[in-house]
């Protein structure tokens, strides 16, 4: 393994590999995938952009906003974090100095707690108070009488279901909680108590939330869990799972909320296999509350502030699925963290030793 030198130089590469593709504006699209981020986003995403899964996509197809600077009081870049959008969620990278390897160096923001909450978050202890986000969770945006983020605002602190209990109860846009009998059909259950926030999780995100499938790592397709920790991408729940009916493509259906502080999780019955369970878009709603519904804006870049001065430690087109520098220096494999990753020519480092289009094999 390299030492802690080489660890930030890359780190900073991984950072600054985007920032340089992607720039600074808030309100563009594309701009290209911070490296990180790329990685992140591969391991789940890239099989289902792929055909090689299906299931809903965790983060979507790619980032609709460029890499951008928000203020964060223990951001390590002077105040600041690196964050970019996607469908499904913000990620981001709190410490740049901290080991790239780490699968904690990307997290996904809290998003679904700020919505619900109106409370945007600044510092690990400071934060800006605003209105919960009158933003429908799911289904089509200006369904009228679908369920907002500020319905499950008042949601919080209802007591769990007891586990094993099936999930009849319902809500509507204004936050009446009533009760279905024909839900039981479906045969969702209360599954597994969570006590850090005092709520149940609906027997089908559960299972999503432990579930395997096929994931990109190392360079290559395999089975493996989705998540290490089912709460990774989706935090604890904040609110019991409700069933409500919501408008998507134009047609009313019953679907399955559930809130979490990362995440919203949707159950569709009628959906196709692999597609009944769905991430929504919090991603996306939350860049418009926080940068059109509040005015807010991307935190400029702090003064003084610049790039590494070697523009060479940048992730080197030869390797699409890592972020290794060119040389100099002259690296081993024994000093990246990366194996069975893919080489294009002309291989500047030289990991492809028998040219079959693979590193590090060893």
């Amino acid at each position: 393994m390299f030492n802690r030198p080489v660890r930030i130089v890359l780190a900073l590469a991984l950072v600054w590999a985007g920032l340089s593709a992607g720039g600074l504006d808030a309100h563009a699209s594309g701009g290209g995938m911070n490296a990180a981020f790329h990685r992140t986003w591969a391991r789940t995403d890239r099989p289902v952009a792929e055909g090689q899964a299906n299931r809903t996509w965790m983060w979507g197809p790619g980032p609709f906003s460029n890499v951008l600077f928000e203020e964060y009081d223990e951001g390590s870049e002077g105040g600041f974090r690196v964050v970019q959008y996607f469908d499904k969620t913000r990620m981001e990278i709190t410490d740049t100095t901290a080991d790239p390897v780490n699968p904690w160096y990307v997290t996904n923001g809290l998003l679904a707690k700020e919505l619900i909450t109106g409370q945007l978050q600044l510092g690990h202890n400071r934060f800006w108070q605003g209105p919960p986000a009158m933003v429908n969770v799911a289904g089509d945006l200006n369904d009228p009488n679908g369920p907002t983020y500020a319905t499950f605002n008042a949601l919080m602190g209802h007591q769990p279901l007891p586990l094993g209990w099936t999930i009849i109860q319902t809500v509507d846009r204004a936050g009446n909680v009533g009760a279905n009998q024909s839900l039981a059909s479906f045969g969702v259950t209360a599954a597994t108590f969570v006590p850090e926030t005092n709520h149940t999780v609906a027997s089908v995100f559960w299972e999503f939330m432990n579930s395997a499938g096929p994931v990109y790592e190392n360079g290559q397709h395999v089975e493996a869990r989705l998540f290490e920790n089912p709460f990774y991408a989706t935090g604890f729940p904040l609110t019991e799972a409700y069933w409500t009916r919501i408008r998507v493509g134009g047609v009313q259906r019953w679907v399955l909320v559930q809130v979490f502080e990362r995440r919203v999780l949707t159950y569709t019955p009628d959906n196709p296999e692999g597609w009944k369970v769905e991430a929504g878009n919090v991603g996306r709603h939350y860049y418009a509350w926080r940068y059109e519904h509040l005015s807010k804006q991307p935190a400029p870049l702090p003064n003084g502030y610049q790039p590494p001065p070697d523009p060479a430690w940048q992730c080197d087109p030869a390797y699409p699925d890592a972020c290794i520098p060119s040389p100099p220096p002259d690296l081993r494999c024994a000093e990246i963290p990366y194996r069975r990753f893919q080489v294009l020519p002309p291989d500047p480092q030289g990991f492809d030793r028998d040219q079959d289009g693979v590193g590090c094999e060893g």
